[in-house]
């Protein structure tokens, strides 16, 4: 899924509105977490190189090297954020002085764990290694999140309703503008893009 998608999803599933700002603002940055290694590859490659540089294309593109797919094993595995997950669940369950923490982590882990379980069927030729580092072994699905031979423009469909419906709960669930505002924005961004890019190219 595109990572706006991620973002809306954690935040809808892990947030609530009587929660702290700082806990709000994790579920939100544990929904994106996991694309973290993308974006940041992405800033480093316009950084150092004014030319065309292959980033993805399959075998030599730089995505396929390390240290990014390490990066990527990282940020992606189920293990890892299950793991902080329940470590932040027993903070806030068991250490009264560490609840607040505990809360955070977990918010934070749970939100990044379903970016990578919502991850997990949509990716074909480019799945991750969702169980480092338990294994290295990847799970290739049947479907896309946006390779049309591969249920992709359904899938894409499929996201922009789910996008629309999460901004609507998280607007009418939270009185916070910057809540709000950041969920139109999200939910609307994938539309502006195609929108843009057919304009333009």
């Amino acid at each position: 899924m595109i990572t706006t998608t991620h973002i809306l999803i954690g935040a809808a599933a892990t947030t609530r509105p009587h929660f702290r700002p700082w806990h709000i603002a994790l579920g939100w940055l544990g929904g994106f977490f996991p694309d973290a290694s993308v974006f940041l590859m992405v800033a480093v490659v316009r950084l150092q190189s004014a030319g065309d540089v292959n980033m993805w294309r399959k075998p030599d593109g730089m995505y396929w090297q390390e240290p990014w797919q390490t990066f990527s094993a990282i940020s992606n595995s189920m293990p890892l954020w299950a793991l902080v997950a329940l470590t932040g669940f027993v903070l806030f369950r068991f250490v009264p002085k560490h609840k607040d923490v505990g809360l955070g982590l977990l918010i934070f882990g749970a939100a990044a764990l379903l970016h990578v379980l919502f991850d997990f069927p949509v990716h074909t030729d480019d799945a991750h290694v969702h169980f480092w580092p338990l294994t290295d072994r990847r799970f290739h699905s049947p479907v896309s999140y946006y390779q049309s031979a591969h249920y992709g423009d359904i899938v894409g469909m499929f996201e922009m309703v789910l996008d629309a419906a999460l901004a609507l709960y998280l607007v009418l669930r939270f009185r916070q503008w910057p809540v709000r505002v950041l969920a139109v924005v999200l939910a609307t961004a994938p539309f502006l893009m195609r929108y843009l890019a057919r304009m333009i190219f």
